[in-house]
């Protein structure tokens, strides 16, 4: 009897571990790091993306997610793409100017008037040859560069009316040339702090300032410890949703197919979330106490307006980039 049960137990396990095919294999895991929180919209995105390709796959891709730095701060965790040992990563898109220069030019203040005009550039001929330049140089490839993310506002200690305003402010930026650079014009002092430690920087009052999204600012509670927004709108950046081309390619065809499928629907969720939390949160902010400050938007783009030829003498990407984009712009908007 005993050898019998024996039996039945290995015949079960044959069954369950063989389909018509051969050997089940187990899923293919697909783990992507952000730094942002729970309530971000790109972390609510990420998650229909997930049951995205869990049905787009029938369950042979498992997409795993790691949200508020669990994986190190953003530029460790693209590392970890290029090095093969995350497997993606979304965060803004000027992140990946610390490989690739030239995507510094997008997150650089007042370079782009719309979402409508940046995605324009970054679908065409410009954003193609930068992806290939990624792919080439780091290994990494883009699969999507379309995730809209809210506009950048001035978050302060102090209340921010005008330029003149600025002038001497300790501002917390990410620690990238294309932040330093515009808001040394406007007479700030930027001082570049790492993302996890901005709400203490506030609270100790080591900077007035920081810039960011309502939504960042809302989920990340800075609000907490200052109580001024001035609505300067200054920076329109997308997410670039990158991935270790290694591993991509070597999926299978349908499975790469899923995946751009995927991003692509779980991106127009983002982006109505987006759009739709913006207003969200700024009534949070309100009822949160937050003040808000209407800004002459034009006055901060005259202020920057020679910032990006100045970035670009100082070698934040090749010479001549910033006319293309230009002349790119001159084309699309005749």
């Amino acid at each position: 009897m005993k050898k019998r049960s024996l039996f039945l137990v290995l015949a079960l396990t044959l069954v369950m571990s063989f389909g018509l095919g051969g050997i089940v294999s187990s899923a293919t895991v697909m783990r992507i790091g952000t730094i942002q929180n729970l309530d971000h919209p790109h972390h609510k995105a990420l998650e229909r993306f997930a049951e995205l390709v869990s049905e787009k796959t029938a369950g042979t891709i498992k997409v795993q997610i790691f949200p508020m730095s669990q994986l190190g701060n953003a530029m460790n965790q693209i590392q970890s793409v290029k090095m093969g040992t995350l497997e993606a990563f979304i965060d803004g898109l000027g992140w990946y100017g610390q490989l690739v220069e030239e995507f510094h030019l997008f997150d650089t203040a007042y370079v782009f008037d719309s979402a409508q005009t940046l995605e324009k550039v970054l679908s065409g001929p410009i954003g193609q040859e930068l992806v290939e330049d990624l792919i080439k140089g780091h290994g990494i490839g883009m699969l999507s560069m379309t995730w809209l993310r809210a506009p950048r506002h001035l978050l302060s200690i102090k209340p921010v009316k005008t330029v003149k305003d600025v002038a001497g402010m300790k501002l917390r930026i990410p620690e990238s040339p294309s932040y330093v650079v515009p808001w040394k014009t406007l007479g700030a002092s930027p001082t570049p702090i790492a993302f996890g430690e901005t709400y203490l920087a506030l609270q100790q009052k080591i900077v007035e300032a920081m810039e960011c999204p309502l939504d960042m600012i809302y989920t990340q509670k800075f609000y907490e410890v200052a109580k001024y927004i001035s609505l300067t709108g200054h920076l329109i950046e997308p997410a670039g949703f990158c991935v270790n081309q290694k591993w991509f390619q070597g999926l299978t065809s349908s499975q790469r197919q899923a995946l751009i499928d995927s991003v692509n629907e779980a991106g127009i969720f983002n982006n109505e979330l987006t759009m739709k939390m913006e207003a969200d949160y700024k009534k949070k902010l309100e009822d949160a106490g937050v003040e808000f400050i209407t800004v002459d938007k034009a006055a901060f783009m005259e202020a920057v307006k020679n910032a990006p030829k100045e970035l670009e003498a100082k070698g934040t990407w090749r010479q001549g980039f910033y006319d293309e984009v230009l002349a790119f712009l001159g084309t699309i908007t005749e």
